[in-house]
């Protein structure tokens, strides 16, 4: 179909189509045919199953407070004794006042008013009548802060569904999985024979907040097994205590100075720790002291604990060498213990002089213009001077030269200063309020730091990637607007784009982008629909701000793809796109869409790597006018990635790589 049907037509044709589907469908039985997927189906005793199972246990530490216990919890309501109050716990908000009760006294005793009801891990509940019976129940548990089975690092978002089949590959049910019980003992059915397979893509949540969208069996068990024992499990006695994370404990360690104020009951050390961030520490009697000491330190996940490990002190607290569990932390103290020794870490950030709060510097500065030239406006103060903590007065200023620096003479402008060699030496002067200073070298090199591997750039006048930004990496343009981005086609967080129809971008036309009759020119992107309205008219990406003007590359009737110019009427659709009944309706899937022109003005229209429709030696008109702007989006519905616009006309070879490219999150050309 070569040109733009007529409205009537379009309608005409719909009802047709529409009548004979209803036909047919009276004529069939009810039933959802499906390919067995190897990809996403589960199979009882195999790892995805497992690991799944592990993530479903029940998780028994939150109510430890009460029962000591990480392998099951008390079922509430539930009366219990502490300092001599009676407390009726009816929900988890009341933990707290058990908290607030222990806290009053030394004795950390909770009395339980028995029989009591436990849901063990697996979701089993039993009565316990008595202490003892408490006692033996906990035995099979492990200890605090102990490696388990459970994995709590990890979480699935629920809802999200799963798929059953007869022997005949049917889809006979489909599950609505709603929460962690729900599916722990969906899994357990897997062992009596039923086939069944998830219907991809599903979320998970790690415990640092960071959504990962899966989008098959493998990359759910690669996540899964990825995300086990990185985390705090927070599986101690405590309650509601502020556990931190491993980057949390590794900045703040490398903030100020701390003190040891507790070594196994030994509060009158006074021992002073500098931890440096390359993974290096020094420790004196006081600041000002000679005798200096080192060693090495790192926050790291060990067994489900969060643990630093000190190691190379060789001289007067050798104690220290080895692996110590954090059990507490706070932005001022830390508590650890590594065996039957307790060490307590306190924070300090009072300084004797601001000589202490600076040393020499290297540093590497990127620069992602493009094209790369070595050359980038820098804020010296917000890279030098604003992150550090002293509390101690002093005046600071920068100079190129080391005797200028000790004459206080030619200070550069901190805010905007320009390096003029690729790598140079600056000079840090910091003078305090008796007007004593100190120099510090500052030695800067720009790199190009793009780690873009990307192919076929040649010609190319338009490149949006939309990695968390809506940015031309050729021109280095960027929207100004709030924008919704999504997950890529590969699962990315943030590198695509979302629209709802209500909304476009406009990117400016320039001498160096603009596209006019008789060009050569490409238009490359990544499209998933989000509308199945089979009469809407949804521009993708058009030249020019109206219908009437430029040229379309958008969706209509039944989402089929078209190529349209506004000054001829001219069309060139995607024919076999309707013959797939699927297509029409598919919300799930990505697909990938090219439009080529050549000079001979021969269109030809690519999706999915394969050429769909070809028109030689076309009537299209573009116009003879650059325009203003091209539009994303307009009167769209769905998600747009990894547009590319080329000021030539792609073969198909070269197509077919850019369909074969992995999902691009680059913010650099």
């Amino acid at each position: 179909m070569n040109g733009i049907a007529p409205i009537k037509f379009i309608k005409t044709l719909f009802s047709l189509l529409a009548i004979c589907l209803c036909f047919n469908s009276c004529q069939e039985e009810n039933v959802e045919i499906s390919e067995s997927n190897p990809a996403a189906t589960l199979v009882a005793n195999t790892a995805l199953p497992q690991l799944m199972e592990r993530m479903t246990l029940l998780d028994g530490s939150l109510d430890n407070i009460i029962d000591n216990s990480n392998c099951f919890l008390v079922d509430l309501p539930v009366t219990v004794s502490v300092n001599g109050t009676t407390i009726v716990v009816n929900s988890t908000n009341d933990y707290a006042t058990i908290l607030e009760l222990l806290n009053q006294s030394t004795d950390e005793t909770v009395a339980i008013t028995y029989p009591i009801t436990i849901i063990l891990s697996d979701y089993t509940e039993i009565t316990i009548e008595n202490e003892a019976a408490l006692l033996s129940q906990i035995s099979n548990c492990s200890g605090p802060n102990q490696p388990d089975i459970d994995i709590e690092c990890i979480d699935f978002q629920y809802p999200f569904s799963i798929a059953i089949f007869n022997v005949n590959f049917e889809v006979i049910e489909t599950v609505n999985i709603t929460h962690d019980q729900q599916l722990y003992t969906f899994l357990a059915t897997l062992s009596s024979g039923v086939v069944a397979s998830i219907n991809y893509p599903i979320n998970l949540q790690t415990a640092d907040g960071t959504t990962i969208s899966v989008n098959n069996n493998s990359a759910l068990e690669a996540a899964i097994a990825a995300a086990d024992n990185t985390c705090d499990e927070d599986d101690d006695n405590n309650y509601n205590d502020a556990d931190c994370t491993q980057t949390q404990v590794t900045a703040n360690l490398a903030d100020c100075f701390w003190r040891i104020t507790n070594l196994d009951g030994n509060t009158q050390l006074e021992y002073e720790f500098y931890f440096n961030a390359d993974g290096s520490f020094t420790f004196s009697i006081e600041p000002s002291s000679s005798n200096i000491f080192e060693g090495n330190w790192e926050v790291a996940i060990s067994q489900g604990n969060l643990v630093l490990n000190i190691s190379n002190v060789s001289a007067n607290i050798t104690t220290l060498n080895g692996s110590w569990i954090i059990d507490e932390c706070s932005e001022n103290e830390l508590q650890l213990h590594s065996g039957n020794q307790e060490v307590t870490l306190q924070k300090s950030c009072e300084n004797t002089t601001p000589f202490e709060c600076f040393e020499n510097i290297e540093t590497t500065i990127c620069d992602e213009d493009n094209p790369f030239d070595g050359f980038v406006e820098m804020n010296l103060e917000e890279l030098f001077i604003a992150n550090i903590t002293c509390t101690q007065p002093y005046n600071f200023s920068f100079h190129q030269t080391e005797a200028d620096a000790n004459a206080n003479i030619f200070a550069l402008i901190p805010t905007a200063y320009t390096n003029t060699f690729p790598q140079e030496t600056l000079y840090l002067r910091i003078e305090d309020v008796n007007g004593m200073y100190e120099v510090y070298t500052i030695i800067i090199t720009v790199e190009d730091c793009c780690t873009n591997t990307t192919i076929l750039t040649n010609d190319l006048i338009l490149y949006l990637p939309f990695a968390n930004e809506t940015k031309d990496l050729v021109s280095n343009w960027e929207a100004s607007g709030n924008y919704n981005y999504v997950s890529d086609r590969a699962g990315n967080a943030t590198c695509a784009i979302a629209f709802s129809g209500n909304e476009t971008i406009e990117i400016p036309v320039t001498t160096a982008n603009q596209i006019v009759q008789g060009d050569a020119f490409s238009v490359s992107l990544w499209f998933k629909m989000q509308n199945t309205d089979p009469t809407n008219y949804e521009i993708l990406f058009q030249k020019g701000a109206v219908i009437s003007e430029g040229f379309q590359l958008s969706v209509f009737d039944l989402n089929t793809p078209v190529f349209s110019d506004a000054n001829s009427g001219y069309g060139l659709w995607d024919d076999p796109w309707n013959m797939d009944t699927n297509l029409p309706t598919d919300t799930t899937n990505w697909h990938h869409l090219v439009l080529t022109v050549d000079t001979n003005n021969t269109v030809r229209l690519y999706r999915d790597g394969i050429q769909r429709n070809e028109d030689v030696n076309s009537t299209i008109d573009i116009g003879n006018s650059s325009l203003t702007n091209y539009i994303l989006g307009n009167g769209f519905q769905g998600h747009l990635d990894d547009i590319r616009v080329y000021k030539v006309a792609l073969n198909p070879n070269e197509v077919s790589t850019l369909f074969t490219l992995e999902a691009d999150c680059n913010i650099c050309l």
